[in-house]
């Protein structure tokens, strides 16, 4: 390192603005700056240049403007591209055209262009960084937790935070994860998943993998969260674009009756058992009641079944069919269908709209005039699959 420069006192005490305190500082300062790095040196430079503007300003006569001693006009920041390496520190990215602020694990925050959420792990192992995390909970001094997030459709979409910006281990201490910017440094390839990704891929939330992205967009009954945008491909200085596509997810399900069901009595009403689910998020045929379609969240829903009807004779027979909701009649959900077609079948349907509570439930109920008819299941035959007595399809469509 070369010696140190000695300016005179004239010279420190033009450069401190004629205070004699400033002065007497700025002396001292460079009586030691020869133990100082250069990176040191920089810092303090901010400072000096910081108080130079309050000092002058106190002199400033024509605008009688006297402030404080710890009143600034503005900052001046030299382009030092790693300046902020070190934690609480303030510095010039001229890369990025903004500020860096130094933070713990190495992170590097560009303000303005980055967002994060401060979140903790109790998970039991670390969360490498350029993880996808989802919220798992409140930890001590109401913390968010968070885990990896995995979009198989266990975990709720409005859970997903973003994008974990550092290794985080677990050890009750608190980092941070990007929900909106950068993050650098990581693996972009798409190797750790068996896939090949190119710059401008847009990447999803692994349903198969805790944590991870996919550039195959899912499909139903796995989650759909848009992730994240490929910057650079590089297996260790890789770069993604976070952004978070969160959409409320939507609650479906398509049950069937594959069992026949006749009335004992005539003009008895008698609600309709499923005993087969075809594909279900959120709502469930009840464990003990075959007849309760239950939704698990609020939200409107639509229901739209199938009745195959078949008559075991020629006499017409009213058949009627409608709804109840949490053990009650619905209101004006009933219809009539009239057959007498003599071991024949009459496929009827109708849909409807319900505003359920989460818990509520929705029964299919129907009744005959005649017993001489049958909700029919029709087994599959060398040209055709099963025929149910009955299909329910029910999806939500509003929150």
């Amino acid at each position: 390192m070369a010696d140190p420069i000695t300016p005179t006192r004239n010279q420190i005490a033009s450069m401190a603005g004629r205070d004699p305190e400033l002065t007497k500082a700025l002396e001292r300062l460079f009586i030691v700056s020869g133990q100082l790095t250069p990176s040191d040196i920089a810092a303090l430079t901010i400072l000096i240049e910081a108080n130079s503007l309050s000092a002058s300003a106190a002199f400033d006569a024509a605008t009688s403007y006297q402030p404080s001693a710890s009143t600034l006009d503005y900052l001046d920041f030299r382009r030092l591209q790693s300046g902020a390496s070190r934690t609480r520190r303030l510095a010039w990215n001229d890369s990025d055209q903004t500020l860096d602020i130094g933070m713990d694990y190495d992170v590097v925050q560009q303000v303005g262009l980055e967002t994060y959420a401060r979140v903790q792990n109790t998970t039991g192992v670390t969360i490498p960084n350029g993880s996808v995390v989802g919220f798992a909970g409140v930890g001590p001094g109401n913390q968010l937790l968070v885990t990896p997030y995995l979009a198989d459709g266990s975990q709720p979409t409005l859970y997903i935070l973003g994008v974990m910006t550092h290794d985080l281990p677990d050890t009750g201490q608190i980092g941070y994860c990007t929900t909106w910017g950068h993050v650098r440094g990581i693996d972009t390839t798409g190797s750790a998943v068996s896939e090949t990704w190119a710059q401008g891929d847009v990447l999803y939330a692994s349903p198969t993998t805790a944590g991870a992205f996919t550039n195959v967009k899912p499909t139903a009954p796995d989650n759909v969260v848009p992730l994240a945008a490929v910057l650079q491909v590089s297996a260790t200085v890789g770069e993604l674009f976070v952004r978070p596509t969160v959409e409320q997810q939507k609650r479906y399900g398509q049950f069937e009756a594959t069992v026949d069901q006749t009335p004992a009595a005539a003009n008895t009403a008698y609600p309709i058992e499923f005993d087969a689910t075809s594909v279900s998020s959120g709502i469930s045929i009840d464990g003990t009641y075959p007849s309760r379609i239950v939704v698990e969240l609020s939200g409107l829903y639509d229901f739209s079944p199938s009745f195959q009807l078949a008559s075991n004779s020629a006499s017409a027979k009213n058949v009627w069919f409608w709804y109840r909701k949490n053990g009650t009649d619905s209101p004006n959900s009933s219809f009539i269908v009239t057959t007498d077609i003599n071991n024949g079948y009459m496929p009827v349907g109708r849909s409807d709209f319900f505003s359920l509570q989460n818990g509520d439930y929705i029964e299919l109920m129907w009744a005959s005039s005649d017993v001489n008819v049958t909700l029919e299941a029709v087994a599959a035959t060398a040209f055709a699959p099963a025929s149910p007595a009955c299909t329910l399809n029910v999806t939500q469509v509003q929150q």
